[in-house]
């Protein structure tokens, strides 16, 4: 199967895996019934009423102050959009105000696809159902793009670790659907990172459009909301660093990757700056002046950062300690401090079994995925904090990204190590020891 794969045209590949991560998508989506509110249950509905309320007033040719902005109803009903949506009701633009507090691209943007699907679907029910499989779908496919990654370096075992981890995921078969949250673009900056790392790996180096692919990415994500930035921030890291640790521990050239981080790190803050750069000019649409724009944005950016009764140190320790399960398997739960336990047991002996074998291996560049996948959702809680106290229900899908898939990575990491002195093909690219490939000239993974 590797012989016949490597002898089609580069063109028929990616369009043959295009398509098996979009057929897995949606049956991953449909088996699971993503779309479906009623059987998974929905994550923060309250703030789904945002982009409802924006969808609603483009069906219907309205218009608001501040650009793109989300709106709400005036009267405080949290959840009244969304059945406004289903009822294709005509909503009374007196009653909406903009919600001047995130940019608002998702409702845009769900506006337009809703407008497309209304050429299938006139009612709202089925409308909003197609929207979710829309989130649920783009989440698959993102997840699998990162699986067919740990595939690649750790081992198919390791993809579906990473994979698994998706679907067994309690928080994100409710949250993957959600329109406002859109949780499929907090990989963005994850995937963004993962194409920089190919195209060092493939070309030797990165072309400027693949340092603009970060800044793309975390735009989108920040104008979606700048809620838990830093943890995307690192995510987008996650792969150079990997690579970069794995040249240091292996003695070869690393410094071209640590240049690669860096420029990764500097298009990712470029993202954010030029988000909140809309946000401000939305901001002095709405409020009419520069002044005000800026106060509301200072107000914003500042009332969930800062301030607060409790500590950093018993903000984490909430979240860390907590028994709701990040894991679920029928009756076996697995909450935070157990995959923090559980990874660091699969890396300590995934090391001792690469000792055995007379190197580090690529112990290296597993560490570090998963170190930094622990390190991702603490920065935003030490970061924080005030955000971590109010929103309680939100913080806990944080060690979804990427923590629970990392450990699990970790753990088919290591079954792939005990498997192969059985005689299983390991399935690894092997490491560079120079010479033609571009991964050998710069010692990366």
């Amino acid at each position: 199967m590797q012989s016949f794969w490597k002898r089609l045209p580069a063109a028929a590949r990616a369009l043959l895996a295009a398509g098996g991560v979009l057929a897995l998508s949606l049956a991953l989506t449909f088996a699971l019934h993503n779309q479906d509110t009623w059987r998974t249950g929905l994550w923060d509905d309250t703030s789904q009423s945002l982009v409802f309320g924006r969808i609603l007033q483009m069906q219907h040719g309205q218009s608001a102050p501040g650009g793109f902005l989300g709106t709400y109803a005036v009267d405080g009903d949290t959840a009244g959009n969304r059945y406004l949506f289903r009822e294709n009701a005509v909503p009374d633009p007196d009653t909406f105000i903009s919600y001047s507090h995130q940019t608002g691209l998702q409702g845009a943007a769900f506006g337009i696809l809703n407008k497309v699907y209304s050429l299938f679907a006139k009612g709202g029910e089925a409308r909003e159902r197609m929207l979710y499989a829309t989130n649920a779908v783009l989440f698959y496919a993102a997840t699998l793009v990162l699986a067919g990654a740990a595939w690649r370096v750790f081992g198919p075992l390791a993809g579906a670790g990473w994979l698994a981890a998706a679907v067994f995921s309690p928080w994100l078969q409710r949250g993957m659907k959600d329109i406002y949250w859109c949780t499929w673009t907090w990989l963005l900056p994850a995937l963004a990172g993962l194409a920089v790392w190919a195209l060092a790996r493939r070309r030797g180096r990165v072309p400027p459009w693949g340092y603009a692919l970060v800044f793309a990415a975390v735009l989108v994500r920040c104008m979606c909301g700048f809620e838990f930035i830093s943890d995307f921030l690192i995510l987008c890291e996650i792969p150079l660093f990997a690579a970069w640790a794995q040249a240091l521990a292996a003695r070869r050239p690393a410094r071209c990757w640590f240049g690669r981080m860096a420029g990764a790190g500097f298009a990712a803050v470029g993202g954010v700056l030029a988000a909140l750069g809309v946000w401000l000019w939305q901001n002095r649409l709405y409020f009419g002046s520069w002044g005000a724009a800026w106060a509301n944005v200072l107000e914003a950016s500042t009332r969930h950062t800062v301030g607060g009764e409790m500590s950093i140190p018993a903000v984490i320790g909430q979240y860390v300690f907590s028994q709701d399960p990040v894991l679920q398997l029928g009756p076996l739960a697995l909450p935070p401090l157990a995959l923090v336990v559980l990874g660091a047991a699969a890396l300590a002996l995934y090391a001792l079994a690469q000792k055995r074998r007379g190197g580090p291996g690529l112990f290296p560049a597993l560490a570090s995925v998963w170190g930094l996948s622990l390190l991702a959702p603490l920065s935003w809680m030490a970061l924080a904090k005030m955000h971590c106290q109010i929103h309680t229900h939100l913080v806990p899908m944080l060690w979804n990204f990427a923590l629970a898939p990392a450990t699990l990575l970790a753990l088919g990491a290591l079954a792939h190590q005990a498997l192969r002195p059985a005689g299983v093909a390991t399935g690894l690219p092997p490491l560079s020891k120079g010479g033609g490939t571009a991964a050998g000239r710069d010692g990366g993974i």
